[in-house]
């Protein structure tokens, strides 16, 4: 999810909103998608590879369906300011207990230097605790 922006003009007379505007940042939104394809997807795919090398698996690269998940997931984790989407199956406390992790759009597991570097590099959010994504690869 995009940041987003509300212009309301209220009319002093009535008290009553007469306009309400949503501005989406595209810039970010767009950056973000940029960081998903270039970086986290082609950083995964070498985890993934070294995993089935490490397992003495053949390695064989993601379908097109698998990358379209992939996409979609790092777009859910990462382009989510608000960590917004995420189905615990009706658990109310477990949504509670992953909204407490949540500070400014990351989790709490990140350090500030891993928070800096993803911003850097186009990510909005950084909702889940993925520990097989190197931040700081080459």
């Amino acid at each position: 999810m995009s940041s987003m922006f509300l212009i309301t003009k209220t009319n002093t007379n009535t008290n009553t909103n007469t306009k309400t505007k949503k501005i989406k940042n595209k810039k970010s939104k767009k950056n973000c998608k940029h960081f998903c394809k270039k970086d986290y997807m082609i950083e995964m795919n070498k985890v993934f590879k070294k995993n089935y090398e490490k397992n003495n698996i053949p390695y064989q690269p993601p379908t097109e369906k698998e990358n379209k998940l992939m996409y979609k997931s790092c777009k859910k984790s990462f382009c989510n300011k608000s960590c917004d989407g995420f189905d615990f199956f009706g658990d109310v406390a477990q949504q509670k207990q992953f909204k407490k992790k949540i500070k400014n759009g990351f989790h709490d597991r990140y350090s500030n230097n891993e928070i800096q570097m993803l911003k850097k590099k186009g990510a909005l959010s950084g909702c889940v605790d993925n520990q097989d994504y190197n931040v700081f690869h080459n």
